[in-house]
């Protein structure tokens, strides 16, 4: 496919999906996938659905009007970009206890409700509201690619490990809590963790970072956007990255590059890999021969 060929999109909906439900939205989308070409990943669940796919234009098309007949909702948000090539190598259905990981059931995102800010009324605070404490809810990996300017870094291996990390923060109870993520998702079950540990002024950016980046990507948000495909991010302008790669060892981002000590060809791993000699490689492949060359 070519660059005007290749349409992504990113949306999630909670809603309340029954085990027959959950088998026919999953036989619905795959035999849309098979005919249309589409590709990706759609987390399902009782509770929703959470998904990153790509394809045609037409196909992304089709997948919006699909999506939003399906959940019963003709207004659903979508996050739009494009690429030069298809960043899946399949699609997938991918059927879950919960679409976006707490392991703690309680959590209603319909507690999130009135805590939403559009991206102008975000940018337009934080940049005149002395208030206003950003945090970012993500893994310590997306928050290396990028993040807004001052934003507090939780430095979290996984999204279930948040709510610890407020309990233990000692965040601010007299100022603003301004929590965003990648598409909005983690914020919608960050928040009612959030108010439950008795914070009052919590909100939320409405799209994450992805909406904020299609209205203002010359705005307060510093670096690149970690994605979870084979974009690895996207730039300010949500195309792809140029900067990174992913580590052929972790799968986090990376951009060390190294000439690999078992084949000689040129790759790029993370910086936390490259310390390892083994890793100075460029597949677990040539990680593996390396480890037995240095036991040799």
């Amino acid at each position: 496919m070519s660059a005007q060929e290749v349409s992504v999109a990113a949306f999630y909906k909670f809603a309340s999906f029954g085990s027959d439900e959950v088998q026919s939205l999953k036989a619905r989308l795959e035999e849309f996938s098979q005919t249309s070409g589409l590709r990706g990943l759609v987390v399902l669940g009782a509770e929703g659905l959470n998904a990153t796919v790509a394809g045609s234009p037409a196909a992304i098309r089709g997948v919006k009007e699909l999506v939003r007949e399906l959940v019963a909702d003709p207004s659903l948000e979508f996050k739009d970009s494009t690429c030069e090539k298809i960043p899946f190598a399949r699609f997938k259905v991918d059927v879950r206890q919960e679409i976006i990981t707490t392991k703690d059931a309680t959590i209603d995102p319909a507690e999130s409700a009135g805590t939403h800010l559009t991206p102008q009324q975000w940018h337009e605070m934080i940049a005149s509201d002395p208030d206003v404490v950003l945090v970012d809810t993500r893994n310590d990996y997306e928050v290396e690619v990028g993040t807004f300017e001052g934003a507090l870094d939780p430095k979290i291996k996984k999204f279930s490990d948040f709510q610890k990390w407020v309990e233990d923060s000692g965040l601010p109870r007299d100022k603003k809590l301004f929590m965003f993520c990648t598409g909005g998702i983690r914020c919608e079950k960050a928040v009612p963790e959030v108010k439950r540990l008795g914070y009052e002024s919590v909100y939320q950016l409405q799209g994450g970072i992805l909406r904020y980046l299609e209205e203002y990507p010359e705005g307060f948000f510093k670096g690149e956007c970690f994605v979870f495909d084979h974009r690895v991010a996207v730039d300010k302008n949500l195309e792809p990255s140029k900067l990174y790669k992913l580590c052929p060892h972790c799968g986090n981002p990376a951009q060390e590059k190294i000439s690999c000590c078992n084949c000689g060809k040129a790759a790029v791993v993370c910086k936390h890999c490259i310390p390892q000699a083994d890793k100075n490689t460029c597949s677990k492949n040539c990680a593996y021969h390396a480890r037995r060359k240095q036991a040799a």
